[in-house]
C-alpha cells in the first residue's frame, strides 16, 4: 500500500470519528484568522479540533507570513477533519457576514500593532477589523503579544526588554480590547468561544457550562470599571483576573468574586 493511499484511509477514518463525535458544522462558521505568530501553535491546532468536534465550521484564512512558516502543517494537523474550508480572498467580505465570529488563535505582533492603529492591508486583518465594525464576535489569543508570556525569557534570556516596549504593547493591546476584541490565552479559547456564543450553554457533548476547576490562568482585562459581568465570565471559564493598577471594581463585581472564588489580581504599575 502506497503513502498516498494510507493517508486517504487515515484521512477517512478521522472524519469519520470526527461527525460521530459531533462535528456536523451545525452550530455555524468560525472564520479563523491566523497570523505570523508560533507561540503555542500545537495548543492552538487543538483548540481548532475542538472547535470542530463543538460543531463548528472552520473558515480559514492566512496571513502570507503564516502561510509561509506553518501553513501546510496547519493543514496536515487538520487533515480528515470535516467542515474545513478557505476564505476566498475575492469574496472574503461574504464570508464575514455569514460568519458567526471570527477568533485568531495566533496572535502576532505585527497583526496586533495594525489592528490596533486601524490598519488593514491584507486579508487577514481586514477580517479582524471589519468584524470589528459589524459587531461581531471577535476572540483573539493574547498568548504570543503579551510582553509578560514566559516564550519572552525563553527567547531572550536574562536580558531585560525596555519598560517603554512592555507599556506600548500592552497600550495596543488595551485598544484593542476597547475596540470590543475579547482576548484570552490559547488554551482557554475553544472555552471562550462556547461561552461567547451561547452564552452558558457550552458544547454540545458537555451540556450547560459549569464552572471549571481552575486552570491556575488568569485573564488581563483592560476596563477602567471591572462589572459583575466579567466576574461571571471568568467564573464560567475557570479563571482568575488580572486588572489594571487604576481599575475601579464595582461593589457586586467584588462580592461575586469572593461569592464564586475568583482572584482579582492587580498588575503591577509601569
Amino acid at each position: 500500500m502506497t503513502d498516498e493511499k494510507l493517508q486517504k484511509i487515515v484521512t477517512a477514518v478521522i472524519s469519520r470519528i470526527a461527525q460521530q463525535m459531533g462535528a456536523d458544522g451545525s452550530r455555524g462558521t468560525l472564520v479563523t484568522v491566523f497570523t505570523g505568530a508560533t507561540v503555542a501553535f500545537q495548543e492552538a491546532a487543538s483548540q481548532v479540533r475542538g472547535l470542530i468536534l463543538d460543531g463548528y465550521r472552520i473558515q480559514m484564512a492566512f496571513s502570507q507570513n503564516a502561510e509561509d512558516l506553518y501553513g501546510r502543517e496547519m493543514r496536515d494537523q487538520l487533515a480528515g477533519f470535516p467542515n474545513v474550508s478557505f476564505v476566498e480572498p475575492s469574496t472574503w467580505l461574504l464570508a464575514l457576514k455569514e460568519a458567526h465570529a471570527i477568533i485568531v488563535p495566533l496572535l502576532s505582533l505585527n497583526t496586533l500593532s495594525k489592528v490596533s492603529m486601524l490598519i488593514a492591508d491584507n486579508l487577514p486583518t481586514n477580517l479582524i477589523l471589519h468584524g470589528l465594525f459589524f459587531g461581531k464576535t471577535v476572540l483573539a489569543s493574547k498568548t504570543a503579544a503579551h510582553p509578560d508570556g514566559a516564550h519572552w525569557n525563553q527567547k531572550f534570556g536574562s536580558r531585560q526588554s525596555s519598560q517603554a516596549l512592555r507599556k506600548a504593547l500592552l497600550k495596543r493591546l488595551q485598544i484593542i480590547d476597547n475596540y470590543g476584541c475579547y482576548l484570552t490565552d490559547t488554551h482557554m479559547l475553544r472555552e471562550a468561544v462556547n461561552y461567547f456564543l451561547k452564552g452558558e450553554q457550552g458544547s454540545k457533548a458537555g451540556g450547560p457550562l459549569k464552572t471549571r476547576q481552575k486552570l491556575n490562568s488568569s485573564i488581563h482585562i483592560f476596563e477602567s470599571v471591572v462589572t459583575s459581568a466579567k466576574i461571571r465570565q471568568a467564573y464560567i471559564l475557570g479563571v482568575d483576573l488580572t486588572v489594571s493598577p487604576g481599575a475601579v471594581v464595582t461593589p457586586l463585581a467584588r462580592d461575586l468574586a469572593n461569592q464564586y472564588g475568583v482572584n482579582l489580581n492587580r498588575e503591577d504599575a509601569i
